[in-house]
């Protein structure tokens, strides 16, 4: 049976080149990773945009794009979300052919009929309550870019939640949020606070375990409350949608299956309706 509000980002159902790599682009099993979402009951897979430009990646071709369509149509996958890592590794404000990068992106992501675009905001691109004036203009013009695709822009990112508001409301585009991801905004006895601050402008969620030694564990086994967390996605009444972004573990299709399992069961318990 498909999990409608379920997906896992690509790369996770396949054992990696290292046992220390989390996010790759699973260059000989994407599309396997298709079947394999439909047959263990996920809707979705969010694709993803690597650090380093990789013309293997099917995002980047209309053969590839094609590809995936196909696929999708296929298996009864759904496209929804795409998360770029490339501004990681790519400053964000200095980068001199952001126009023609984001240009480019979103007719890729049009073509897939993508709903929603992860920006991943970490590393030459971190968002800090210093700094995070100087991005406020360049989200903006992003943002309307996407608006006028029809996709949402979903920032990622752990730059604190009074800043994170402070931005959006200095950004004039109403088409920006933020992917809450419960392991890189893991803080003690506090995450769910943070959700009621930030309520409707979270968009979608990366479901993560971490300890508090900011090490990806095990979903279930680390120090995020999941608990707490969908006790106040219930209080804000969030309808959106929910991608592991976890750690594969010994066997990642195993892993996967009882990742689903423990959030279901979590959510019911808590009364939030899957």
């Amino acid at each position: 049976m498909i999990s409608k509000k379920f997906g896992f980002i690509q790369g996770r159902m396949t054992v990696p080149p290292s046992k220390n790599i989390l996010q790759f682009f699973p260059q000989n099993n994407w599309k396997n990773e298709i079947s394999i979402a439909r047959d263990y009951g996920f809707a979705f897979i969010e694709y993803i945009g690597e650090r380093k430009f990789n013309k293997f990646n099917p995002i980047w071709s209309n053969t590839g794009l094609k590809k995936i369509n196909s696929l999708t149509k296929k298996f009864k996958i759904k496209n929804y979300s795409f998360c770029d890592d490339f501004f990681i590794n790519n400053d964000l404000v200095k980068y001199k052919y952001l126009d023609n990068y984001i240009d480019k992106i979103i007719k890729k992501l049009s073509f897939l009929k993508i709903k929603i675009y992860v920006l991943a905001l970490f590393e030459k691109s971190n968002l800090t309550k210093r700094n995070f004036k100087n991005y406020i203009s360049i989200i903006n013009i992003i943002s309307l870019k996407f608006k006028k695709a029809g996709i949402k822009l979903a920032l990622e990112t752990n730059l604190e939640s009074k800043y994170l508001i402070e931005i959006f409301k200095r950004i004039k585009s109403n088409n920006s949020y933020i992917v809450y991801d419960t392991g890189n905004r893991l803080k003690k006895n506090k995450q769910h606070l943070e959700i009621l601050k930030l309520k409707k402008k979270i968009i979608h969620i990366h479901l993560k375990d971490k300890n508090f030694s900011n090490q990806n564990v095990i979903a279930g086994t680390g120090k995020v409350n999941f608990t707490l967390i969908f006790k106040a996605l219930k209080k804000i009444n969030y309808k959106g949608n929910f991608c592991f972004e976890t750690n594969r573990g010994q066997n990642p299709i195993i892993t996967m299956k009882a990742n689903l399992k423990l959030i279901k069961e979590i959510a019911s318990n808590v009364g939030y309706k899957i």
